[in-house]
C-alpha cells in the first residue's frame, strides 16, 4: 500500500482542519463498504474519527476507515505514529455487533481509555485514547463523503501530549438531561448574624461526572459549553424556588465565557421573566474588569431588568481600583485569600490594607462581602475592619433548596 504523509494546510471551522495534497498527488478518500460501522445501505453512512490536537491548537481529525482500523509505528498501517514508544502495530479498531471496539495487540506500552489501560473494551464518542504517548479523542459520527481515503495516514509527535479531557460524552448527556441541582449558601450581616442573601452554587448529577463546578467547568471549557452550564446552573436554581415569596437577594455565577459571547442577557430576562418577584444579582469574576465603560453599560442594561451586580474574588488576581470607581457595583466580594487567617497578629498589614479597600467602597456606596469566613476569629476580624457582610462556613454552609 501506497504511503502518504499529510499535513494540516489551512483552518477550515472550529474543529476540523483541511488536509492538503501530498508532494505527488492530491489525497482521495475511497469508498467503503456499508457495514464499516453497522449502518444500513440505505441510509447515509456514519465516519467515526480519531481528533488530535496539533501543536497550534488546532483539531486534526483522521476518518476510521477501513475496519479493521490499524494503529503502530510501522509501515502499512492505517495509522502511523512514527515513535519508538508506540509498538510496530500496537492496537485496533474494529466493529463488533455494531459498535466500535479497541484491542491492543501486546503493545509494549500499553493502549489506554480515558486513563485506564485496556486488553480489549468498546469506544463511545468523547473517549480519550492513548497509545502509548500519543493522545487522542473518539470524535461524534458525521454522514461519510464520498472520497477516497489514503492507504496510510501518518501523524508526527505532539509537543504537549495529554491535552484532551475526560468526560465530554458524559457532560453532553448531563446538559442535555439537566442532570444537576443547586445548593444555597448564606450571606450575612456582620453587625448581627441574619442572612440577607444565597449565592447558588450549582452541582452535578450525572452518575459517570464529578459533582463540584470547578471540575464540571473543566470538562465544559475543553468543549466550548462553558457558557451553557453557566446558564443551566442559574435556571435550575431559579426553577427550584420561583415559588417562593418569603427568600432574600438570589447571587447568581457567571462564567468569564458568557461575557465576551452572545445570550448573557437573554438567559437573565428568561430568568426574570420565570420569577419576578425574586431579588437578583449576578455575579462576575474580577477577571472580567478590564473595560469600565463596558461594565457600567452591563450595570445599567441589568438595572433595566431589576438585576444587581457583584464582582467576585476581588483581588484575586488585582485590585482593580480604576473599574470599581468607574464602574462601581451593587456588591463587592473580597477573595479568600484575603480573609484567610485574617485575625493572626502577623498579619497587621494585610488588615490595614484591607480597612482601606472597605473604605474606598463604602464611599462608592458599594456594599462589601468578606467571602471565606472559616473561624470566630476571622469573622470577629472582619467585622472591626468595616465588612457589611459575610459569607463562609463559619457563617452557614450550602444548603439544598427544601432546606432554606
Amino acid at each position: 500500500m501506497k504511503r502518504h504523509e499529510v499535513e494540516p494546510v489551512a483552518r477550515v471551522g472550529k474543529d476540523t482542519l483541511e488536509l492538503g495534497p501530498s508532494r505527488a498527488e492530491e489525497l482521495k478518500w475511497k469508498i467503503r463498504g456499508l457495514a464499516s460501522v453497522g449502518v444500513a445501505a440505505s441510509r447515509p453512512r456514519l465516519q467515526w474519527h480519531l481528533e488530535s490536537l496539533g501543536d497550534g491548537g488546532d483539531l486534526r481529525r483522521v476518518p476510521i476507515r477501513p475496519l479493521p482500523f490499524r494503529i503502530g509505528r510501522g509501515q502499512g498501517l492505517e495509522l502511523m505514529l512514527p515513535s519508538g514508544s508506540v509498538s510496530k502495530v500496537h492496537a485496533e479498531i474494529y466493529e463488533a455487533e455494531g459498535s466500535l471496539r479497541l484491542r491492543d495487540l501486546e503493545s509494549t506500552n500499553g493502549t489506554f481509555v480515558n486513563g485506564q489501560v485496556i486488553k480489549d473494551a468498546g469506544i463511545r464518542e468523547g473517549d480519550v485514547l492513548h497509545f502509548a504517548d500519543f493522545e487522542f479523542r473518539l470524535g461524534a459520527p458525521a454522514p461519510e463523503e464520498p472520497e477516497e481515503a489514503p492507504a496510510t495516514l501518518s501523524l508526527g509527535r505532539p509537543r504537549l501530549p495529554n491535552r484532551f479531557v475526560p468526560g465530554t460524552r458524559e457532560l453532553k448527556e448531563l446538559l442535555r438531561e439537566a442532570a444537576i441541582t443547586t445548593v444555597f449558601q448564606p450571606i450575612v450581616l456582620m453587625s448581627g448574624g441574619a442572612p440577607t442573601a444565597y449565592e447558588v452554587l450549582g452541582r452535578g448529577r450525572h452518575p459517570g461526572l464529578p459533582e463540584t463546578p470547578l471540575e464540571l467547568f473543566r470538562i465544559a471549557e475543553s468543549m466550548g459549553a462553558e457558557a451553557e452550564l453557566s446558564r443551566l446552573f442559574r435556571h435550575k436554581a431559579v426553577e427550584l424556588v420561583r415559588h417562593r415569596t418569603d427568600l432574600p437577594t438570589l447571587f447568581l455565577n457567571t462564567h468569564p465565557a458568557e461575557l465576551s459571547g452572545p445570550g448573557l442577557l437573554e438567559s437573565l430576562e428568561e430568568l426574570r421573566g420565570l420569577a419576578p418577584h425574586l431579588d437578583l444579582v449576578l455575579e462576575i469574576h474580577e477577571s472580567v474588569l478590564t473595560r469600565p465603560a463596558a461594565l457600567a453599560e452591563l450595570r445599567r442594561l441589568l438595572s433595566e431588568s431589576n438585576i444587581g451586580l457583584a464582582y467576585d474574588d476581588f483581588g484575586a488576581g488585582q485590585a482593580r481600583l480604576l473599574e470599581l470607581s468607574e464602574a462601581p457595583p451593587h456588591y463587592l466580594k473580597f477573595d479568600r485569600r484575603f480573609v484567610a487567617g485574617i485575625d493572626q497578629p502577623d498579619l497587621a498589614n494585610r488588615r490595614r490594607l484591607l480597612r482601606s479597600l472597605v473604605g474606598i467602597a463604602n464611599d462608592l456606596r458599594v456594599k462589601t462581602v468578606a467571602e471565606g469566613i472559616e473561624t470566630a476569629g476571622e469573622a470577629e476580624a472582619c467585622r472591626q475592619i468595616g465588612f457589611s457582610h459575610g459569607q463562609g462556613f463559619h457563617l452557614g454552609r450550602p444548603v439544598l433548596a427544601d432546606q432554606l
